[in-house]
């Protein structure tokens, strides 16, 4: 995979990694902070608490579809020296492009 292939976001936030760790996993705080459309099927794939979270996403209803595509969204979280969370996200397709002269594509495994 290269750098394109993927979208990568890092702050600095100004609440504990606690807390954060709350607004990424309790669905009430979740959908205040991220809004998730009722289009978008989530699920957990790895989850070290505290520091790091992992979601498939989906487009609903798009399990069936030909190239459709599943994503990893990941979050990573560190604490700052100032009591706040260095944060990171990634989302990433599942999908890897292969050399120009194949038409496969290859899965990777989550």
């Amino acid at each position: 995979m290269t750098d394109s292939d993927e979208l990568v976001f890092e702050c600095t936030l100004d609440a504990p990694p606690e807390k954060v760790w709350r607004a990424l996993t309790m669905p009430e705080y979740l959908q205040r902070w991220l809004k998730p459309s009722q289009e978008i099927d989530m699920a957990v794939v790895t989850a070290e608490e505290n520091v790091s979270l992992t979601y498939r996403w989906r487009e609903a209803g798009q399990a069936a579809v030909v190239g459709m595509e599943d994503s990893l969204v990941t979050f990573e979280l560190g604490p700052t020296t100032d009591g706040g969370t260095w944060f990171r996200l990634t989302h990433a397709p599942l999908v890897v492009p292969v050399a120009a002269n194949s038409n496969q594509a290859i899965m990777l495994a989550a």
